[in-house]
């Protein structure tokens, strides 16, 4: 059995809208795979509910994460190391990989960022993003660099909501795309299966936005190589 965790990082269990539409969006690619939405807080107390997983996705968050405790980036770094499968990034969760290892965000507008996003301009819709095929990490599976192939082929285009993003990928990680907008769109870690874009892969399917789907897809490839 597959099963994949989609941990939760927003501060307050309740906001899980963005996990669920997430979970939806495997469970619609992989029907075979068993997914549970989890707050990362239920994580820190039992790391026996992500030890049984096949996967694990990290998903998006509603506050700035200078808003969390000095404890939630080295767990998470902690974490992320020590997960023998597949790891997925999304929006927030790319970006607190990046804070883990050490990288900066910046808001997408240049604008100072306070203890909260309300108010802030955020970068919403469909994108064009570059998909740099040749610095994808030599581990990821065949099959995955297969779906990703026809990135350019369909447009290209992926679905964006978010208000902060990452400056430069942390060394540990390669950038693999970009766009005019957001200087990393997507990256790799470069020896671990980890993989993390700042576009949502859930979303936009019946607004163009196909290239994100692959990426998710491709991922997935991933979760079945390992399985």
């Amino acid at each position: 059995m597959i099963t994949i965790v989609v941990c939760n990082l927003n501060l307050q269990p309740a906001e899980r809208g963005g996990c669920e539409r997430i979970a939806a969006a495997i469970q619609t690619l992989l029907p075979v795979a068993q997914v549970d939405v989890v707050h990362f807080a239920e994580l820190r107390r039992d790391p026996a509910l992500v030890a049984r997983a096949t996967a694990l996705v990290l998903g998006p968050q509603g506050t700035p994460f200078s808003a969390y405790d000095h404890a939630f980036l080295p767990w998470l770094r902690a974490l992320a190391e020590v997960f023998p499968g597949p790891i997925l990034g999304v929006c927030g969760g790319m970006q607190a990989l990046a804070l883990a290892w050490g990288g900066r965000l910046q808001t997408t507008h240049g604008e100072a960022l306070n203890d909260t996003y309300d108010g802030m301009r955020k970068v919403r819709g469909p994108v064009d993003v570059h998909l740099d095929l040749a610095a994808l990490p030599a581990w990821l599976p065949d099959a995955s660099r297969r779906k990703l192939l026809v990135w350019s082929d369909l447009g290209g285009q992926c679905f964006e909501s978010h208000v902060e993003q990452v400056a430069e990928a942390p060394r540990a990680f390669v950038a693999v795309a970009h766009s005019a907008l957001t200087p990393v769109e997507a990256m790799a870690h470069r020896r671990r299966p980890i993989l993390a874009s700042q576009f949502h892969p859930e979303l936009g399917w019946q607004e163009d936005c196909e290239a994100g789907k692959l990426w998710l897809q491709a991922w997935l490839e991933l979760v079945r190589a390992v399985a």
